[in-house]
């Protein structure tokens, strides 16, 4: 043959020659035995459900850290709502006091009540409606005004 060096790379007619079809390769696991599929699969299972478990663990973690903050918070406020209700109580109170001991005073101008002291006011008779139907006419006859004064 010749002398010539062999190239390092061969040319492109020997490599379209010498190429043949690649065989279709089916999917690994049609190539796998059973059992390892099985394996795959439980594998694949487990996973989804560890992943599940570990979202909800984080999710009652994050429920466990976040209520008693804002149950406290809360509990903070309320406490500040009743301290405030109390203060209002006794002021409340304090005053009712000091105007009954100024009430008392003969200065100030108060008498005592009496109840013939009352003022009554005259029931005042209701007008009548502008277009009266004849059930609200049956109505007013039968009702009877009280002819005794109103008091407060």
């Amino acid at each position: 043959m010749s002398a010539l060096p062999k190239p390092a790379f061969p040319s492109r007619r020997t490599a379209v020659a010498a190429s043949q079809p690649t065989p279709l390769i089916t999917s690994p696991r049609e190539s796998l035995p059973t059992s390892l599929q099985v394996l795959l699969r439980f594998q694949q299972a487990t996973s989804c459900l560890t992943l599940g478990v570990v979202a909800t663990v984080l999710g009652v973690y994050g429920w466990t850290v976040y209520t008693p903050t804002l149950w406290s918070k809360e509990y903070q406020q309320l406490k500040a709502l009743q301290q405030t209700e109390r203060q209002l109580i006794t002021n409340t109170e304090a005053i009712k006091h000091q105007l009954a001991q100024e009430a008392d005073q003969p200065s100030s101008g108060l008498v005592k009540a009496n109840p013939n002291q009352n003022i009554f006011l005259p029931a005042q008779a209701s007008a009548p409606p502008a277009s009266p139907d004849n059930a609200t006419v049956a109505s007013a006859t039968n009702f009877n005004i009280a002819t005794r004064p109103v008091a407060y």
